[in-house]
């Protein structure tokens, strides 16, 4: 399980790195990407109700009806696209606060766990965890705060999450290793 946090946390910091060298590409493909994501939902619910399983409701189909033309509509209309990803970035500024929360917590955590350890295995890792849970929370602040900042580099700042996410989780599995 640890080798594979270690293989995810080092594409989470490949994508972040990408995400960061094409801002302006990454948020403008979010709306479009949410029209795709609901259209994949609704036709799967349609599939469903067509399989004739017992069980099933009318509103099952009526539901995958409308996420395929709610989908389609955000696919094909520009401004649907743009109000999605307004949308998806005060999404995204809020998560970052609470994520970037639950970061200081995981620092606690580790601090205390770190704590835990014959001293020549201590290391300051918490401490980078902490830094990089309070510079997340910092940013989902800005976000929330300066709307034109997050439209303008929403892209950029999800590269800087998806990085930091990368870091952090590879230090974390460097970490539980060392306690093995």
């Amino acid at each position: 399980m640890t080798v594979l946090m270690i293989i995810l946390s080092i594409l989470m910091i490949i994508c972040g790195v990408d995400c960061m060298v094409t801002p302006v590409e990454t948020f403008s493909t979010l709306g479009w990407l949410a029209g795709v994501a609901i259209i994949v939902v609704g036709v799967s619910a349609v599939f469903r109700y067509a399989s004739g399983r017992e069980g099933r409701s009318v509103w099952e189909l009526i539901g995958g009806i409308s996420g395929v033309l709610f989908g389609g509509f955000i696919v094909v209309n520009a401004f649907a696209q743009f109000a999605t990803n307004l949308v998806i970035a005060y999404t995204a500024a809020l998560w970052l606060v609470v994520y970037g929360i639950c970061g200081i917590s995981e620092a606690l955590k580790l601090r205390k766990l770190n704590l835990e350890l014959p001293s020549d295995l201590r290391t300051a890792s918490w401490l980078v965890v902490m830094i990089l849970g309070v510079a997340t929370a910092a940013t989902g602040i800005l976000c929330v705060f300066q709307p034109m900042i997050t439209m303008l580099s929403v892209g950029l700042i999800i590269g800087v999450s998806i990085l930091i996410s990368g870091i952090k989780t590879l230090i974390l599995s460097i970490q539980i290793i060392k306690s093995k």
